[in-house]
């Protein structure tokens, strides 16, 4: 047993290390240039949250920093999958397919990829994983190794909320369930176990608290909250997507947009993403026009309306998202850096891709017509995840539940608020359930 976990964590640090070789100082979109120029001056510039941003200064800001995340992620994912693969386990008690097919989920491109790219998503998915490796090995330790593994995930789980918007639906559930084991362990009941889960709920949201006013002090954010602005993008998104959809018959006076801009927006309207609209001059012009509070009035309008042209709309734009068509337009991987020119002298890097990234890009390209880099393939994991979690009755029931949950939840999210097709939008999922696969087939434990 010790040859088989030293040699499954030596192949795991040997790619691990070639990854980083192949990717640092990482993948740049703009997005990831904005975080690191705000590093750089102290400032948001951008409307996401600050935390990623000032995530990359404390590892030393720069293609430093960078460099450090890329690293550090790398390790993360890889790691966790390494102990997936072997805690509690006895290789000769394993059927052989079921280590097989553990071996082709670890080894699912995807991760390979996004290991290098500086996304917040990335780094969400791998707070999510570190997490939720710990809460399931937890469940078979006993005394500090116990405690130890509590803690691990308690400080995966404190920037998970500041990462994403969303992040807070899955710290939330497993800060809980990291608080049920800990009353567990104590073999606490009633009025005790619940004050220990209080004192644990409690401590995380002091934490996520505490890396919120570190990073608000590291990177003065904007008056304009992330999460109002983020909304005001997917009314705006709900509305064109309604007057695209609206049937011939119907002038969608609702809106309050001319003839003119109506027909730019039937022209253009693309469920794929909103870029395509955005940046024409006649729809921004209107949508910019309207204002918040008009915005949401003309929204709820729309939905009172023409509730099928919004379920329509709603419902092209989540096929996009699951890869059930085309996914060129939708990001499935990024390579090269792409910081905007304003910031490139700045931060000492070049707009360019060099022959490691283009070799990236050829191999993510090859992969678009596979499952890699579509949802829909994960979205079947996490079913066969989910029933297998149902039924399970062993010691680690409760988490594979929990993790289950937070990912429909998480997927879900996104069907009323996705305004692109961008993979990146459910990498999480695709992370939690490999997961999920990974550790089940590993641990076929009879029902009691």
């Amino acid at each position: 047993m010790v040859r088989y976990r030293i040699a499954v964590f030596a192949c795991a640090a040997l790619l691990a290390t070639l990854l980083v070789g192949l990717h640092a100082p990482g993948q740049l979109s703009v997005d990831s240039g904005v975080a690191l120029y705000e590093g750089m001056v102290g400032s948001a510039i951008g409307w996401g949250p600050p935390f990623f941003a000032a995530l990359l200064d404390w590892l030393g800001g720069g293609v430093l920093g960078a460099s450090v995340f890329v690293s550090l992620n790398t390790v993360a994912i890889y790691g966790c999958f390494a102990v997936l693969l072997t805690a509690g386990l006895a290789p000769k008690g394993i059927s052989w397919w079921r280590y097989a097919c553990a071996v082709i989920l670890v080894l699912n491109p995807l991760f390979a990829f996004y290991a290098g790219i500086l996304w917040k998503d990335v780094a969400l998915a791998t707070c999510a994983m570190v997490a939720i490796t710990a809460l399931l090995v937890s469940t078979s330790s006993t005394g500090k190794q116990r405690c130890l593994l509590l803690c691990v995930a308690l400080i995966a789980i404190a920037p998970m909320p500041l990462l994403r918007q969303q992040g807070v639906m899955l710290a939330a559930p497993l800060a809980a369930a990291a608080a049920w084991i800990a009353g567990s362990a104590f073999d606490a009941r009633g009025a005790r176990r619940l004050g220990i889960v209080a004192a644990i709920l409690g401590l995380s949201a002091m934490s996520t608290l505490a890396l919120s006013r570190l990073s608000e002090a590291t990177i003065r954010p904007l008056p304009a909250s992330p999460v109002s602005v983020g909304i005001e993008a997917i009314v705006a998104y709900d509305i064109v997507g309604m007057i695209a959809y609206a049937l011939p018959t119907d002038t969608s006076e609702w809106s309050g947009a001319d003839a003119a801009t109506r027909q730019q927006i039937k022209y253009l309207y693309s469920p794929e993403r909103i870029d395509t609209l955005w940046h024409d001059p006649l729809v921004r012009t209107y949508v910019s026009g309207l204002g918040e509070s008009p915005l949401r009035q003309a929204w709820w309008h729309g939905l009172r309306h023409d509730p099928i042209g919004y379920a329509s709309h709603r419902v092209a734009a989540l096929r996009a998202l699951m890869g059930l068509g085309p996914v060129d337009g939708c990001v499935p991987a990024y390579w090269g850096v792409a910081i905007p020119p304003d910031y490139v002298e700045a931060l000492g890097v070049r707009e360019e891709m060099d022959p490691r990234d283009r070799f990236i890009g050829r191999t993510s390209i090859a992969l678009y017509p596979s499952p890699v880099f579509r949802h829909w393939w994960y979205a079947g994991l996490l079913v066969l995840a989910s029933i297998a979690a149902i039924r399970r009755r062993a010691a680690d029931a409760l988490v594979l539940r929990v993790v289950a949950g937070i990912a429909w939840v998480y997927l879900a999210s996104y069907a009323v608020t996705t305004i692109a097709c961008d993979f990146r939008y459910l990498y999480p999922v695709a992370c939690m359930a490999t997961m999920l696969c990974v550790w089940r087939v590993l641990r076929p434990v009879p029902r009691v």
